[in-house]
């Protein structure tokens, strides 16, 4: 009997975060990553194609407590929405 992988639902929400330390944490935490992962876009995609457990579903409250924080969030958002293309192996959902 083989086993099936149960999909892992993990919620990112950036609305608390106040600076960008603080977003990476964020992501670092939910996805329960280890703490030499790099604050980056690169180690988010080795991160989340490598490291991450799947088949994952990702929840990303989009909304940022400070205005100029969005675009790296976006960019963020922009990295799972990637990897979901590419991998199949974890849904984006974006509230």
């Amino acid at each position: 009997m083989t086993k099936q992988n149960k999909v892992k639902k993990r919620i990112l929400d950036f609305s608390e975060c106040s600076y960008i330390g603080e977003i990476y944490l964020t992501v670092k935490n939910a996805l329960e990553l280890p703490e030499w992962c790099g604050n980056n876009l690169d180690a988010l995609w080795d991160a989340i194609t490598g490291i991450m457990y799947t088949p994952a579903e990702i929840v990303i409250k989009r909304a940022a407590k400070r205005k100029e924080l969005q675009s790296s969030i976006d960019d963020i958002i922009s990295v799972f929405c990637e990897a979901e293309k590419e991998y199949h192996e974890i849904t984006v959902l974006i509230i």
